[in-house]
């Protein structure tokens, strides 16, 4: 199993004691430990020696602790990205001595560093990497890449730096005192008082969730990640592998959603003021579908040739081509979050503020309703009239309308609404298909009734309900469709999952919800973290991971049901 730790700038991927993972300075940023993506792509390791017994929770949130037992004795490692900063540090107590590998590579494993005693600097930049440690035990250096420590306790610390002269062991550190146990215990203290609430009803796997969303936040601007790594293939071996780690409209208006649902009222401010400073007046409101964390131009998707791709699934992918498409439904998961936000705080001098943009954004979807899109799938085929697309263009001019409404003016989408409106209903025969004249039905419908387009007892959609449970439920899981331009779609997805399950809330089948919960709470393990897709034949997770709205789904559901007692 996969663990997952940020700091709000960054964030790193462990596999048992390895850090494989780790983008620095931030996100979307190149990696330093690869390994995840390629056997050879950098690590920073601690090795116990022949493992009798592993085990790994959050005993606060982002921390991640592992416990290991070998012949030998106990060892308690204890990981965290300190606020503010672009270092590792592993908080360890060993009852017997253990080797750690400290190998960095820079740009995704294909620069090899010049070794600098305890530095390592890119021969291609100006950055470098440090190994530190406070420790009570001996240490002896065995090799470039690897130490060796007595049984002890202390601190392993990864030190990133953006330039050689900035780093640790540089004359201006040098005048400066470092203390690793005080960032530590800061850091705790800090995801500590940001716990949610207890629940009851799968309380761990609501907690990991909250703090999953709260730790895809780039905290500069607010914009969240849709999950921080990249290529993890959708299906092993297949060439459906791609980089997540980009602030998507939707994503990031599902999270915003989701942590106000969680009472995170301010986190979920954050996002919306940073998806209101992209939308522009030149063009569709949100010109890309995604953006960097930063809010930049997302950059070109481009492959990494010189990486064999996790577990062989190539090609490893950076950059995501979804940036040149035009995506129709992400105006509407916008204004749905927006309006969310001014029902539940009631915040009138926020909307004044941004109502330029906000009359802007309904316009351009009243007289861009009829064009073609590629769909919240993202088809790299051809454009279509996706229903899920126009369903939420409506979306988008209900809420600005209910907005305008609400501050006393008239609503001037009412009649292209009730035109979109009806046109949906015209081409879609006895269920709601996956685009215009399409046989297939899309998962992606069962978002209709929970933002509000029909009644969850509408016949259209009961009729649609019955087809994506007989086509598409697989397992008690859902995909979303049945098959795409690059083939079957063989996993389920897990977003669509949720979406099931509070859809049958909505219908008073909570059972039914609660099974699907409860079945995801299993295969989340002792992390409780979820990936994008499920594979059920071997319950293992596919997609890249941890999926940041899946988690945002399962808060949403879990109160829901809460409302509902």
């Amino acid at each position: 199993m996969l663990a997952f730790i940020s700091n709000q700038i960054t964030s790193a991927i462990l596999d048992g004691t390895s850090v494989v993972w780790f983008p620095v300075p931030k996100f979307d940023s190149p990696s330093i430990f690869s390994k995840l993506v390629d056997e050879r792509g950098g690590e920073f390791s601690i090795l116990p020696g022949e493992v009798t017994y592993m085990a790994q929770e959050y005993r606060d949130p982002m921390v991640l602790t592992t416990y290991v037992e070998t012949d030998q004795g106990k060892m308690v490692i204890q990981d965290l990205i300190p606020i503010g900063e672009t270092i590792i540090i592993r908080k360890v107590e060993s009852e017997f001595p253990f080797k750690v590998v400290f190998n960095p590579i820079f740009y995704y494993g294909l620069y090899r560093p010049v070794p600098d005693g305890n530095r390592r600097i890119n021969p291609r930049g100006r950055d470098c990497v440090a190994f530190l440690y406070e420790y009570d035990g001996e240490v002896e250096v065995e090799s470039d890449d690897v130490w060796r420590f007595s049984r002890g306790r202390g601190y392993l610390v990864v030190n990133y730096s953006s330039d050689a002269k900035h780093g640790p062991m540089s004359e201006r550190t040098s005048r400066l005192s470092l203390d690793f146990s005080r960032p530590f215990e800061k850091t705790v203290e800090y995801w500590r008082r940001s716990l949610p609430a207890s629940k009851e009803y799968l309380r761990e796997l609501y907690t990991t969730s909250v703090a999953v969303l709260l730790g895809s936040i780039y905290a500069p601007s607010g914009g969240p990640i849709a999950s921080p790594t990249t290529s993890l293939p959708e299906v092993v071996g297949d060439s459906r592998n791609w980089d997540y780690r980009f602030a998507w409209i939707r994503d990031s208006s599902i999270i915003a959603e989701a942590l106000l649902d969680a009472d995170y009222v301010v986190k979920a401010r954050d996002i919306i003021n940073f998806l209101l400073s992209l939308i522009n007046f030149s063009s569709k409101p949100f010109f890309y579908p995604l953006y960097t964390v930063e809010g930049t131009i997302p950059p070109p998707e481009k492959r990494l040739p010189w990486l064999s791709g996790f577990r062989n699934s190539r090609p490893v992918r950076v950059g995501n081509g979804a940036s040149t498409q035009v995506q129709l439904d992400v105006e509407g998961f916008f204004m749905a979050s927006l309006y969310k936000y001014f029902e539940r705080t009631g915040d009138r001098v926020y909307i004044y503020d941004s109502l330029e943009k906000i009359t802007y954004l309904a316009d351009w979807e009243a007289e861009n309703w009829r064009m073609k899109d590629s769909g919240i799938w993202e088809d790299r085929g051809e454009p279509r009239h996706y229903i899920h697309s126009k369903i939420m263009m409506w979306v988008a001019m209900d809420r600005a309308g209910r907005i305008m409404n609400a501050l006393g003016m008239n609503d001037p989408w009412k009649e292209r609404r009730e035109e979109l409106r009806s046109w949906i209903f015209e081409n879609s025969g006895e269920y709601f298909p996956r685009y215009a004249g399409s046989t297939e039905v899309d998962a992606s419908i069962l978002s209709a009734p929970l933002y509000g387009f029909v009644d969850v007892n509408d016949k259209l959609f009961l009729n649609t309900l019955q087809r994506i449970e007989k086509d598409l439920v697989k397992d008690g899981f859902v995909k979303r469709y049945l098959s795409d331009f690059m083939g079957e779609a063989k996993h389920p997805f897990l977003l669509t999952t949720l979406w099931l399950a509070r859809v049958y809330i909505r219908l008073g089948e909570t059972r039914k919800a609660k099974d699907i919960l409860e079945r995801l709470d299993k295969v989340s393990g002792t992390l409780h973290l979820l990936g994008e897709h499920l594979d059920t034949s071997t319950m293992e997770f596919t997609g890249n991971f941890p999926q940041v709205f899946v988690h945002a789904q399962v808060v949403s559901a879990l109160r829901e049901l809460e409302r509902l007692q």
